[in-house]
């Protein structure tokens, strides 16, 4: 999943050893109106009845940024309630945490040369890595261009996530990637 304030992109995909297949992908607009916590509650919701009704064995999610430019501290917060509140209705119908995975470690793990992907390369990356077409929609721009929309590029992050986890699971390291470490505290020599 990629789970922001105006859209959760969300996709169900089944892999093994070796193979690895798209069986649904789709969008869903969150709540922007009312109370937070009716806000949130809607957002809960929607993702315990995607559960219901795929029964994953595991759920994945993009994580939060630390940093993210040009935006505010209320961007910043509202995101990040949003999409621990994605992972805590995920954990509360599992029983399972859902797995977190950084933009960075999502763009590394699915390029296909040294080149880190841009979020404008994503959808056609993993319509190729997934060999499917992807259901491309545009916007107009105010100049008259065309663009993606928000809403389709943030489904085919939720597709470069899974295929992060994918990838990392096929490595072995998953579950070990999601284990915080503490940080070695280093000691001062005293010098004398």
């Amino acid at each position: 999943m990629d789970a922001s304030t105006t859209t959760i992109g969300l996709c169900i995909i089944d892999y093994c050893d070796s193979t690895a297949k798209l069986k649904h992908q789709e969008y869903y607009k969150p709540p922007q109106k009312g109370n937070l916590f009716e806000r949130l509650s809607a957002v809960r919701s929607y993702i315990q009845e995607k559960i219901d009704k795929y029964d994953p064995d595991c759920v994945t999610i993009e994580d939060i940024a630390l940093y993210m430019k040009l935006s505010t501290a209320r961007t910043i917060t509202t995101l990040a309630v949003l999409n621990r509140t994605v992972g805590l209705a995920v954990f509360d119908k599992t029983d399972k945490p859902p797995y977190l995975y950084n933009t960075m470690r999502v763009r590394h793990s699915i390029k296909e040369d040294k080149k880190v992907p841009s979020k404008e390369d994503i959808p056609e990356l993993v319509a190729r890595i997934l060999d499917f077409s992807f259901p491309y929609e545009y916007k107009k721009t105010r100049d008259g261009s065309k663009k993606l929309k928000d809403e389709v590029s943030d489904m085919a992050d939720a597709i470069a996530v899974a295929l992060c986890h994918i990838n990392m699971d096929r490595k072995g390291i998953a579950d070990e990637l999601q284990v915080k470490k503490k940080k070695a505290k280093k000691r001062k020599a005293k010098k004398k």
